[in-house]
């Protein structure tokens, strides 16, 4: 069974929201991982894959410089508009951001230097495809680099039942819907399967304090994906309200240990034939 729509967290409001933010959390980690690249990024032709409404695009605009280009692909029309306004609004006249399927983005094959995504495979189905385009789009000698998530340490302490209960919901709703919640661990062999050498790995992962927005991240994507998991028959109305109210109530308390998903930043490069 799929969606219309594939995209694992869907695209309201509140998540676009989120994603903003998350692009600025996040930037201290994708300049380490751009740091490890053996490229020269100067006047350097880069797209970033599942872009959202911001994601790295004005940190790859900067490291580019004015005679390089950065494309941002993005599915989702409400991102597509949210990035083009991001882009506008700093001025990053070496940004164009193009709308369209990350799986086949129809764009030139071997006609960019760096190829990366953040957080995409994990949320969506079909993820081999998308490594196979990043690969199909970068130069011989050009780089792919990932940054991707795997749910294995997403956990709380002390256990509580909504937790465990709504993510096996989140579990169960992703393998009905071709998702792998666990593809982290993977990314690093994708890249070798689909020829990449030189394939190295970096793992993060984060306990979230008290007042931490990204300590209710299970919450929120429980929020996401509401009407799906009711419309799915995952979960009844009633039952996932409940839940969520708890959960919500459990990761208020600062005695509760939150621990993040494991993050895992992977990256290689196309051999020169």
């Amino acid at each position: 069974m799929t969606q219309a729509d594939p995209y694992f967290l869907g695209h309201r409001q509140a998540e676009q929201e989120r994603l903003q933010l998350q692009g600025q959390e996040l930037a201290s980690e994708a300049n380490w991982l751009f740091d490890q690249l053996d490229l020269p990024l100067i006047d350097a032709q880069v797209i970033e894959l599942g872009c959202g409404p911001r994601g790295c695009l004005d940190l790859l605009a900067e490291r580019v410089g004015p005679q390089g280009r950065v494309v941002g692909l993005e599915l989702s029309d409400t991102a597509v508009q949210l990035a083009r306004q991001f882009v506008a609004e700093r001025g990053l006249v070496n940004v164009e951001v193009v709308q369209g399927d990350a799986h086949a983005t129809g764009l030139p094959r071997a006609s960019f230097d760096l190829a990366t995504a953040r957080l995409v495979l994990v949320n969506v189905p079909q993820p081999e495809q998308i490594v196979t385009e990043m690969v199909a789009l970068v130069r011989p000698g050009g780089m792919v680099a990932l940054h991707e998530a795997d749910y294995v340490s997403l956990l709380c302490d002390p256990p509580h039942h909504a937790w465990s209960r709504l993510l096996q919901a989140l579990e169960t709703y992703a393998q009905l819907n071709g998702v792998d919640l666990f593809i982290g661990r993977r990314v690093p062999r994708l890249l070798r399967d689909a020829g990449l050498v030189g394939v190295q790995a970096h793992p993060i992962i984060y306990l979230h304090p008290p007042e931490h927005w990204r300590r209710m991240i299970l919450w929120q994507f429980v929020q996401n994906l509401r009407d799906r998991l009711i419309a799915q028959g995952v979960l009844a109305e009633a039952e996932l309200d409940e839940l969520a109210a708890a959960l919500q109530r459990h990761l208020e308390d600062p005695d509760t240990l939150v621990m993040s998903h494991l993050y895992i930043q992977v990256w290689g490069r196309k051999p020169v034939a």
